[in-house]
């Protein structure tokens, strides 16, 4: 009888652990048969594999769970997950893991429900060895559940126990930079100075994923900017040299951001914004009443800022901090957010011009608008029968609730315009789900890869690639009429995340300008004087392979910002999907 024959017989006992078993044989003969074919069918293996496991731990934890479980049953949840660890250290699973995060973290995830199932069986000594080699694992741990968690209250007081923390604190500590972390001072030491840039640039160099867009030798910038950081006189021009740095990594989502308690002394803006249209610098947007009865109103062109012609003072005094994948992005970033930002204290001195040529001086406070107006983030209106949906940012949880609730009038409409012109991103679930209600059919996500570094058999980066994950049809909406989405160079992260799906679903056309260029996944940590930094770990593509980070996603129907239309109060990208969708 072979090993399938023997484990369908009803005379071996233990019915759960056979069913495991059955498992377990039965993945890694479709895994090994999946040897050498091609990357939907590696996908599927680990995806085959990592069920398996969590099948084993769903298994074993109801056994264990169970309200006066026998010490039997608890026998049974141990040999299922130790049947478990079997699998996962078989040779092909092992080399599955090698590449995918979510796989290889099953073998802790499985170690850690064996020491829960060893200490309800009152087995101490195997509970412990569990503990250890679920640490051997090499995985990030929350330490406090460890030292809290009453489960593990029966092995706690054991020296094996305190070693293992212990051990896992001291690797937590090489990665959360907690030392690094020290107060912000007017300045800092050379060490602390030293240790930021060294800390910028190593997270860099073992985790950014967009080099091969940055174009640079990243060692000799940071040889190149070890005689600059030393040489700065305080914290704030420190962090203006940090900034500088991360901006040679081309990449809008790696950033150096100043202590908060500075962040006033550089970043305070007035409740305005500006933007570089055909070459000239203009006020395009207002949110106060007091500033705009100060005589600000959109449509005055800059001349200069603070004495400097404004082209001239953004490229000197802004463009070089800014963080930018493309150079629509860096325009943006440039003109738009940071060129009136400043010391709060210090009101920004203007140089404007209206339409009718009139040229005057004006001071603009950068603080103290008790009126300023932020932009909602989902508001919806008609247009004749044609909705115009617009989302201004993936952030707010009340995004979805509104979403929802405005869903039956949205139904109404013959056609629908999506807005996500001024959306800078956020998380990404907020815009899938809204996209789960225009199609029935499933629909992918973008693919993804992520940076490992390795140091054997080659020192250098190897890829981790993930394949498109697909989001289910919402069950009870459905919006099924014509649809046109609105994209800009502010369109950004998790409103290009949305682009990216919108336009691979083929579902309607995007009209406006090319997106800013950057999305991926940021990896945060804090730098000596109580700033922040973040790098980019992560780098998206469409789910066909297309690239779009360093690019931008490129509109179907091109509309040009013009200064006529800023004049004439004019929205031509709104207007171009109107008449688009009465086609």
């Amino acid at each position: 009888m072979d090993e399938f024959e023997a484990l369908k017989s009803d005379t071996i006992p233990n019915r759960c652990q056979n069913i495991m078993k059955l498992k377990a044989l039965a993945a890694l003969v479709l895994l090994v048969g999946f040897s050498g074919v091609s990357n939907a069918q590696d996908t599927l293996a680990w995806r085959q594999a990592y069920e398996t496991a969590q099948e084993a731990r769903r298994d074993a934890r109801k056994i264990y769970n169970t309200p006066n479980a026998s010490p039997a049953d608890v026998e049974q949840s141990i040999r299922i997950l130790h049947q478990a660890i079997t699998f996962l250290d078989s040779p092909r699973v092992r080399e599955l893991a090698q590449g995918n995060f979510y796989l290889k973290a099953r073998s802790c995830d499985v170690y850690r429900d064996l020491i829960t199932a060893n200490i309800i069986a009152h087995d101490r000594e195997q509970a412990l060895e569990a503990f250890e080699k679920m640490a051997d694992q090499g995985r990030y741990f929350s330490i406090p559940s460890f030292e809290t968690d009453s489960v593990y209250a029966p092995i706690r007081s054991d020296p094996r126990y305190a070693a293992v923390v212990e051990r896992l604190k001291l690797r937590q500590a090489l990665w959360t930079d907690e030392a690094l972390n020290t107060p912000t001072q007017p300045d800092l030491t050379t060490a602390e100075k030293v240790a930021g840039l060294s800390l910028l640039w190593s997270q860099a160099k073992y985790n950014f994923a967009n080099f091969d867009h940055a174009n640079i030798d990243w060692d000799k910038v940071y040889l190149d900017y070890l005689p600059l950081v030393t040489g700065t006189g305080s914290t704030i021009d420190y962090y203006r040299i940090l900034q500088k740095f991360y901006a040679q990594l081309k990449d809008s989502h790696s950033n150096v951001y100043f202590p908060q308690s500075l962040a006033a002394q550089v970043n305070a803006r007035p409740p305005m914004r500006t933007a570089l249209i055909e070459g000239k610098v203009y006020i395009t947007d207002v949110f106060s009443d007091s500033l705009r009865g100060t005589g600000i109103v959109p449509g005055l062109q800059v001349m200069a800022i603070d004495g400097q012609p404004v082209l001239d003072y953004a490229r000197q005094n802004v463009q070089p901090y800014q963080s930018s994948s493309t150079s629509q992005d860096l325009e943006v970033r440039t003109f738009t957010y940071f060129l009136l930002a400043g010391p709060k204290e210090k009101p920004i001195a203007l140089e404007l011009t209206n339409s009718a040529g009139k040229t005057w001086q004006q001071n603009v406070a950068r603080q103290g608008y008790l009126d300023r107006v932020a932009s909602e983030a989902i508001s919806f209106r008609k247009i004749g029968q044609t909705g115009w949906l617009i989302i201004n940012n993936f952030e707010d949880q009340h995004i979805l609730k509104t979403y929802d609730s405005l869903f039956p009038q949205i139904n109404q409409t013959r056609a629908l315009i999506i807005d996500i012109r001024k959306n800078g991103g956020g998380s990404d679930y907020i815009g899938f789900h809204i996209l789960s209600t225009l199609t029935n059919r499933p629909f992918k996500t973008s693919a993804y890869r992520i940076p490992r570094y390795t140091s054997i058999p080659v020192k250098g980066m190897e890829w981790m690639d993930y394949d498109a994950e697909k989001v289910q049809p919402d069950d009870k909406m459905y919006y099924d009429k014509p649809v046109a989405l609105l994209i800009s160079t502010q369109t950004f992260s998790a409103a290009e995340d949305f682009a990216v799906a919108f336009d691979y679903m083929k579902r309607g056309k995007m009209v406006g300008q090319t997106t800013g260029g950057s999305t991926g996944q940021p990896i945060s940590f804090t730098l000596p004087g109580g700033g922040m930094a973040r790098i980019c770990g992560k780098h998206d593509r469409y789910p066909d392979g297309k690239e779009f980070v360093g690019i931008g996603i490129h509109p179907d129907v091109p509309v040009d910002l013009t200064v006529a239309d800023l004049l004439n109060h004019k929205d031509k990208t709104l207007q171009t999907a109107v008449d688009l969708l009465k086609d």
